[in-house]
């Protein structure tokens, strides 16, 4: 009886040790959160750009072309970027951050216009904030949708604050243990081609799926900038998530390709403000160079991250099937 029970103990722990070593998420690949991420900050860029002084250190504020605001939050290891674009009449914010600190107080600071706040997609480092503001818009996608009604819970936002994800510390009054996206309500939904007025500025909504399906960028053609929110920005490019829809990312890219004709920057939703519009094409031709076999990868936990030099690539190892 003791040798059976034994055996069962060894198979249980076999087992156990079996399933630990299996159940990695690539998120946790080093291929995705480098080890001490923050030894490459500050990023050279905002060297070039005038900083915004304000009462929030969480918060670094930078004034770009255009009257616009980059908020940068370079203190968590998404860096997320949102931007408050002003018009003669009234500003927007696209994308709210994280909700570390208080963004709707940091707006009151750099503007004294009616704010309304567009997300460029719902995953949680973009819609942090957005609870704190009145007329909310994004595109008129069921998932998109769901995520701004239903809000996010700690148990799942709790773990971007731990140990590897936040360098500096965080604010005196923010609390780890309570985080959470609180729901908040849609004003309007958007659609492929929509304009947002501002008073003698507009915004055109540009559908760009594959991220996430309600994905948009938008174009403001009177500073000649994109802004491309998750669709691209400079570093490793997440084309791997759950509801990435890789046929849909790659014409997406192409999308914002033939449009480069019409804006001259891109401002990313994460790590630096302003990017000149050339490496746009370069991201095109790199998904492509991909899906024929070829590019520099290192593998890890099921995924694959191509280095590109300016730019990287992260997909699911099993997304490249059919290679020339």
């Amino acid at each position: 009886m003791k040798q059976h029970f034994t055996v069962l103990l060894l198979l249980a722990v076999s087992f156990s040790l079996f399933v630990c070593s299996t159940d990695t998420s690539p998120e946790d690949s080093e291929l995705v959160r480098p080890t001490e991420w923050w030894e490459n900050l500050p990023r050279p860029v905002y060297a070039n750009l005038e900083q915004i002084e304000t009462s929030q250190w969480w918060f670094e504020v930078y004034k770009l072309p255009g009257n616009i605001f980059a908020i940068y939050e370079p203190n968590q290891f998404e860096e997320i970027i949102s931007y408050l674009v002003q018009g003669d009449k009234k500003s927007l914010l696209i994308d709210t951050g994280l909700g570390i600190g208080n963004m709707e107080m940091l707006v009151d600071e750099l503007t004294d216009l009616p704010v309304t706040v567009v997300n460029t997609h719902s995953h949680f480092d973009h819609i942090g904030s957005n609870y704190q503001f009145e007329e909310i818009m994004i595109f008129d996608d069921e998932s998109e949708i769901r995520r701004l009604k239903e809000g996010i819970p700690n148990d799942v936002l709790r773990k971007h604050v731990e140990s590897g994800n936040v360098w500096r510390g965080l604010p005196e009054d923010f609390d780890p243990l309570t985080w959470k996206t609180p729901p908040a309500k849609v004003s309007r939904l958007l659609k492929e081609g929509d304009v947002i007025d501002l008073g003698g500025k507009t915004l055109e909504v540009i559908h760009t799926p594959g991220h996430s399906p309600g994905h948009i960028c938008l174009l403001d053609k009177q500073a000649r900038i994109l802004f491309t929110g998750d669709l691209f920005y400079p570093g490793p490019l997440y084309a791997f998530g759950d509801d990435v829809d890789i046929d849909d990312y790659v014409n997406s890219i192409s999308k914002i390709t033939d449009l480069c004709n019409e804006y001259d920057y891109v401002c990313p939703g994460h790590n630096e403000a302003l990017v000149k519009k050339s490496v746009i094409p370069k991201v095109n031709h790199a998904f492509i160079q991909i899906f024929r076999g070829k590019g520099k990868y290192e593998e890890d936990s099921g995924i694959r991250r191509y280095y590109f030099g300016e730019f990287d690539i992260i997909v699911r190892s099993n997304m490249i099937k059919n290679q020339e």
